[in-house]
């Protein structure tokens, strides 16, 4: 098949200065060159095209070419920057992987993530979303009726941890009030305050489609941390502490150490989330657990990263490790699931052919 490799490529290293973190959720070319390879190892031809200005275009003239993309591009900017390449697709009728349109606008929006699993009887942290400086006077007050201290504050619509930052965890109003303040200056969007949740972290990926499969579940290490560090998934933690642990596996626990109840509470609140979101092929979700030991979802993430390197703490491929599945694998598995999912990939016992793209696409449920 001819496929076409959608991303968004690195350009800094990781760090702390506002550059890094527009970069946070991009690949890097070694990312990219990998699974480049991974897919041409089933003997696939694949056309690069990065997700900026031109990519409409590119696309417009390859269509008739392309079988389908498989699409890992975060967008270049906006609140719904994850489902722009998906809209361009489905304007030109061409196939991706990944989940649809609806679901990557609405999961970059943690409020509305979170208002529909709360719509749906689905656990999440009690929050509040601010807009405007002008409102925090009146959110302060609406906080101390409704939330409970120690709180965390968040841009809503970014994900790999970009600007939750270890000050973000707040224990007090003139904190809270200070936080919300940088974050609507620095990254001119809406902020939500989120309950913090005092248990342990875990995060769970779900890869296929009829039905998904629950990976061996991720569990954070905060033995690990230094004693100043918060025991949350902060910017810090994540890209600036993990890699550089002598042993970067030690920062987390797969499969994780629960016993069989605590693991059915896990495997059947994110098997609800990926019903409620429409969700396809692949995905990662962030949850904690409260003061009774009860999980609670607090992000899901509709392209979680897929870094080959082994070395480099990245969720989904750890899992997926666990599960036995390798990187080339894992990355055919998701672009056969999507194939499956528009009627392109039929399989038997004997045999896999591809059937011929049809004029209108319709996916298959």
């Amino acid at each position: 098949m001819t496929i076409a490799l959608t991303y968004n490529v690195k350009h800094t290293r990781s760090s702390t200065s506002l550059t890094a973190q527009n970069e946070a959720e991009f690949d890097s070319p070694e990312t990219v060159e990998a699974l480049k390879k991974a897919l041409e190892s089933e003997n696939h031809k694949v056309i690069k095209i990065e997700a900026d200005d031109s990519a409409y275009s590119r696309f417009q003239t390859l269509k008739n070419e392309i079988d389908i993309v498989f699409n890992v591009s975060e967008g270049l900017r906006g609140q719904a920057r994850e489902s722009q390449i998906p809209a361009i697709l489905e304007m030109l009728n061409i196939p991706y992987t990944h989940s649809g349109v609806l679901a990557q606008a609405v999961t970059l929006d943690k409020a509305l993530t979170k208002k529909i699993l709360t719509f749906h009887g689905i656990s999440t942290p009690k929050f509040l979303l601010i807009r405007q400086i002008r409102q925090i006077s009146p959110i302060l007050t609406q906080v101390s009726r409704e939330l409970s201290y120690p709180l965390i504050v968040k841009p809503n619509s970014e994900g790999s941890s970009k600007g939750i930052f270890n000050k973000n965890l707040v224990f007090d109003e003139k904190k809270l009030s200070e936080r919300i303040a940088w974050l609507l200056k620095t990254f001119k969007q809406p902020v939500i305050i989120e309950e913090f949740l005092s248990g342990r972290e875990f995060t769970v990926s779900i890869l296929g489609n009829s039905p998904p499969k629950v990976l061996p579940i991720v569990e954070q290490n905060f033995e690990v941390f230094p004693e100043n560090m918060p025991h949350f998934a902060s910017y810090e933690a994540k890209w600036l502490f993990e890699d550089e642990l002598p042993n970067p596996h030690d920062a987390y626990f797969c499969p994780a150490p629960i016993d069989k109840n605590l693991k059915i509470k896990i495997d059947n609140i994110c098997l609800a989330a990926w019903d409620a979101l429409e969700l396809k092929d692949v995905a990662r979700i962030d949850l904690r657990l409260d003061h009774d030991g009860n999980p609670s979802i607090l992000e899901v993430n509709t392209l979680p990263g897929l870094i080959s390197d082994p070395n480099i703490v990245t969720y989904l491929p750890i899992a997926a490790r666990k599960a036995g599945y390798t990187y080339e694998t894992l990355v055919n598995t998701i672009l056969n699931e999507a194939l499956k999912r528009y009627g392109l990939l039929k399989s038997s016992k004997s045999h896999i052919h591809i059937a011929p793209k049809p004029l209108i696409l319709t996916e298959e449920k």
